[in-house]
This record gives structure tokens, C-alpha cells and sequence, in this order.
């Protein structure tokens, strides 16, 4: 304990305050003493046993009293309940270059951010770009400084995780001996998080050789070798997740890649099937190979998972899973009617580019009235705009949707006359995110019971990384959506990818349709229906599971 760290508890408790008390002036206080005792010359011990606390200018007996409760016990004992009582994601916020607690208050309390993570996906929908104090230039700020906060994390999206294992497998396959490379682990099997970046190298020589050939290239890694001459090189990156290198002979390259891969169910159940029983298995040409020899129908890497696809192959059941090529066009796009960074015609031409047939625009209804959300008299006004550029054909046809807000009492935006005449609406929940259940579940039900309704979107309102699930009763929602004949999301945007695939196999047995919707804010937010495919076809999902317009 010294004077340094009783400072620098008075500003966290001054920081706690702005963040949750409006009394401008009690925050002052501890500021105030925070930087009158970082300038004063006495020591810790001085200030308390000497008085010396006293003397300093702006601190009366109640601080004095504070300071020494910290001598005393080494915290601010008084002010636990408040420093308790702010959300952990709020401190998080603080750390991003440029966020002070005004900032963040007003985050808070305008748009619900309470996370970092929550953060990023309200810049991802440019809801920055008017709040006061903000603007373009400080989204783009915020931006960046989330990316950095990011690189400082464990866990990362699997964009990034799939990039930070393109540019290893760059680096690797340079390295002396290497004879081949590839992804492995969570992210060849395209887990939404990951904490570990795998790769499988099969190298010439002994993994001794090998390492020590490699000791120019793997320095800043640990190594061991493990059971049956598998070396494995780890590396605590300073950006990202951790990094893992498993090295192998060549002639077992397939056998260890089906091992690396996992997930650890996937590979009990193979175990089950005899795979440990098979040493001849190690010298497998391929993967394909391996299945074959138990069997059993070669499993995809990204249907790896809880095992029960082992099943599926032994009985010759694996679907077809869907793939992009299935998909004609896509729901659920924002556009500059509401939160959007690209217009009608924008959005219309990129996606034709990218051989979609149809766009379902779906900006924010009017009671988000921070993303913009569309009054009637807009409503009417897009849909001109959209039977006009129909009409003239530009870019992929246009259908009229709307992103109904969820209302707190379960009633949706706009009256029913108008919700009828969309071609599709989806009912998401954009506010008191934090219902319990009993509240959140007939607010839910009311809307997949609507008669105008579509679909429900990004059903638990997770955050990856961010945001937990709100309190939703999946398995009761998705009876209600089989009952009523009505689709769910599955959102893409990586931050989300909502609905879960363990739900969404569930919805596939009770055979509610599933739609792969981008959330588009802009016009590369199309590019992340491939994160939609990848979560469909971990789900085991085909085509027939969708919802084709």
C-alpha cells in the first residue's frame, strides 16, 4: 500500500460515481483528492499517521476519513457497494482510447451499450454517427480503439481467428522441412469463438531435428513432444488468441488431422466406432480414407461436434448440407432510410453482384428512433423508391420488409393494416433486453403469433463476446414457431450468428424454417451470409430447412 494506490482507488470510486450517481460534485471530490495527494510530498504514512491529510487543499474530514480506511484496510471499504455496482463491460469500455465516463454514460443510457462488444456491433449499424459528442470521426476512433482492446483479448470472433490462421499458415509453410500445412482445431471445424489458433504441420525428420532446424523460425515458442512422435509448438501471441502448432510425419498427416481437428465428442465417438483400435489408421492417405475403414460416411469437418453425426454417418444419414450456391437471395438489409451506410440502389447492385435474385430491405420501424426507424410516411416513401427501381430493374429485385421493434408489452410497430401489406416483416427485440423471463417469453409468443409476422430476429439477442442470451425459453419459442408455421433467424453477422446451431438442429427436427439473414448495415455486410452457411451446415441443415422467398 502506498499513496499511489490509495489514488488510484479515490479515481476508480470518482470514475464509479460519474458512471452511476448524477451528483457531479461528490465525483469531483475524489478527483480532487486523487490529484492532491499525487502532488503532494508525503508518503502514505504521513498523510495518515502524521495528518498530513490536513494540510492538502480540498480535503475535509470525510476524505480524510476515506484515506484512512485505505491505510487501514487497503480498500475503500465504504465504497464497495458502489464500485459493485457498476457492470463490469462498463470498466471494459473505459479502456478504448478516447471513451471517458461521459461518454460511456451516455452510451449507456442511449443506446443500451454496456460492453465492448455491444459497442462494436452499434458502430457496425453507425448508431455513432449522430449521437452527440460522437460523429464519424469518433465511431471511427472507437473502432479502432475496440480493435486494439481486442488484439489484447483471448477469445476472437471466428473472422478473425480465420485470418490470424491464413497468415500463420503464410509464415509456417516457409519454415525448413515443412512438407505440408493446414488449419485444424476449432477453427477448420468453424467454431463462432476460439481461443486457440491450430495448426497441423508435417514436417521431415524427428520432431528433435525438426525443432531444432526450426529454432530460427519458432523462436517465442514452447515446445513438447507428446505420445507417438506428435510435436507441438504453443506461442502466447501478444494480439489475439494463443497459437498451437502440432508437427507430424508425413505419412500420418490424415490420422492426425482428423485427431487435432476434434472436437473431443466427435473423436470419442469415433473411438467408439474402433478408431482406436485401427493402428493401420495412422498410415491413412486421407481423411477419407479413415471414415471409410470404420464404416462410416466421411463427416465434414464443420459437422464435427457433439457426436451425433458419428451416428448419422454409421447409418448412412449425413445430410446434404446447404451451401451458399442454394441460397437465391437474402433478408433482413439495412439501407440509409434508417442505420444503413448504403442506399436502395447501392444495395440492389451489390447484391446482384454477388448472384442474388432478390434483397429483403428491413430497416428499423419507428420506435427505434435512435437507428432512424421509419415513420409511415417513410414506409411509403421507400416503398416508391423500391417499386421504382424494381420496375427499372437495378440491380437484385427489392422486397418490402420491415425489422418490426418487439414493443415491451409484446405489440409490434405500426398497426396491423400497415404490417400486412409488407412482403415480409421480422420481429426482433431491441429494448429491455433485460426482462426476465417471465415477461420476455408472452412479449416473444404475442409476436410469433402475429398474423404479419415472418420471422423472429437474432432470437436470444446474444453479443459474442459481449452480450449473454436474453431470457428466452428456446425450446418453448421454437414449438411456437412450428405451431404458427413461422421462420426464425439465423443472423450471420459474426458478432451474432443467432440463432445458435445447437438450436438451430432442434428447429430442423420440429421443421421450422430457418432464414440466413446478413443484418446488412452496409454493402460488405453481405459477405457475412457466408457465416450463415457455416453455422447452417454445422447444424446439419440442407436447403429444404430454409426459407426461400
Amino acid at each position: 500500500m502506498d499513496k499511489k494506490g490509495l489514488a488510484q482507488a479515490l479515481k476508480q470510486v470518482a470514475i464509479a460515481i460519474e458512471l452511476m450517481d448524477p451528483n457531479p460534485f461528490r465525483a469531483r471530490a475524489y478527483q480532487n483528492a486523487a490529484r492532491a495527494i499525487e502532488t503532494s510530498p508525503y508518503s502514505l504514512e504521513e498523510l495518515v499517521l502524521e495528518n498530513k491529510a490536513s494540510v492538502l487543499k480540498g480535503i475535509g474530514p470525510a476524505m480524510r476519513e476515506r484515506i484512512k480506511e485505505y491505510y487501514t484496510h487497503g480498500q475503500l471499504l465504504s465504497q464497495k457497494e458502489l464500485l459493485a455496482s457498476v457492470p463490469v463491460g462498463l470498466w471494459e469500455l473505459l479502456t478504448i482510447p478516447g471513451l471517458g465516463t461521459k461518454r460511456v454514460r451516455a452510451l449507456r443510457d442511449t443506446l443500451e451499450v454496456s460492453s465492448i462488444s455491444e459497442l462494436e456491433y452499434a458502430c457496425h449499424e453507425n448508431r455513432l454517427l449522430e449521437l452527440p459528442g460522437f460523429g464519424p470521426k469518433m465511431q471511427a476512433n472507437v473502432m479502432k480503439g475496440i480493435q486494439e482492446v481486442r488484439a489484447r483479448a483471448g477469445q476472437v470472433l471466428l473472422p478473425e481467428a480465420l485470418e490470424l490462421a491464413k497468415h500463420w499458415l503464410e509464415q509456417v509453410r516457409q519454415w525448413p522441412g515443412v512438407v505440408r500445412a493446414e488449419m485444424t482445431g476449432d477453427v477448420r471445424r468453424s467454431t463462432p469463438l476460439t481461443k486457440w489458433v491450430d495448426l497441423l504441420v508435417a514436417v521431415d525428420g524427428s520432431p528433435q531435428e525438426v525443432l531444432a532446424a526450426m529454432r530460427d523460425y519458432s523462436s517465442g515458442f514452447d515446445s513438447t513432444v507428446e505420445q507417438d512422435g506428435l510435436a507441438v509448438l504453443t506461442s502466447d501471441l501478444a494480439h489475439g488468441p494463443d497459437l498451437r502448432i502440432y508437427l507430424c510425419p508425413p505419412q500420418q498427416f490424415a490420422y492426425y488431422w482428423v485427431i487435432t481437428t476434434g472436437s473431443e465428442d466427435h473423436v470419442a465417438a469415433l473411438y467408439s466406432n474402433g478408431f482406436g483400435d485401427r493402428p493401420e489408421l495412422k498410415q491413412s492417405p486421407n481423411e477419407e480414407a479413415i471414415y471409410e475403414q470404420l464404416n462410416l460416411d466421411y463427416v465434414p469437418p464443420v459437422l464435427r461436434e457433439n457426436g451425433e453425426e458419428v451416428a448419422w454417418a454409421a447409418g448412412r444419414r449425413l445430410p446434404k448440407l446447404v451451401q451458399a450456391s442454394d441460397i437465391p437471395g437474402v433478408l433482413h438489409i439495412h439501407t440509409t432510410y434508417s442505420d444503413g451506410a448504403n442506399s436502395l440502389p447501392e444495395m440492389a447492385i451489390a447484391a446482384a453482384e454477388r448472384g442474388y435474385r432478390y434483397l429483403g430491405i428491413a430497416d428499423h420501424s419507428q420506435t427505434a428512433s435512435y437507428a432512424g426507424g421509419l415513420t409511415p410516411e417513410r414506409v411509403q416513401q421507400q416503398w416508391r423508391e423500391i417499386e421504382a427501381l424494381n420496375q427499372a430493374q437495378i440491380g437484385a429485385r427489392l422486397l418490402k420488409g420491415i425489422e418490426s421493434d418487439i414493443l415491451p408489452n409484446g405489440n409490434l410497430d405500426y398497426d396491423d393494416e400497415l404490417l400486412a401489406v409488407f412482403d415480409f416483416v421480422i420481429a426482433s427485440v431491441h429494448a429491455s433486453l433485460r426482462q426476465p423471463a417471465e415477461q420476455m417469453m408472452p412479449r416473444l409468443l404475442a409476436a410469433i403469433a402475429h398474423p404479419a409476422v415472418t420471422m423472429i430476429g437474432h432470437p436470444t439477442n446474444r453479443l459474442l463476446l459481449g452480450r449473454s442470451e436474453s431470457a428466452v425459453d428456446m425450446a418453448s419459442l421454437l414449438e411456437a414457431a412450428a405451431r404458427h408455421g413461422k421462420a426464425i433467424e439465423l443472423n450471420a453477422n459474426p458478432h451474432r450468428l443467432d440463432l445458435d446451431w445447437t438450436w438451430c438442429r432442434q428447429a430442423k427436427r420440429l421443421g421450422v424454417r430457418i432464414s440466413i439473414n446478413p443484418d446488412a448495415h452496409r454493402i460488405s455486410g453481405l459477405d457475412d451470409v457466408h457465416y450463415g452457411v457455416l453455422m447452417a451446415q454445422k447444424a446439419g441443415l440442407t436447403r429444404d430447412d430454409l426459407l426461400i422467398f
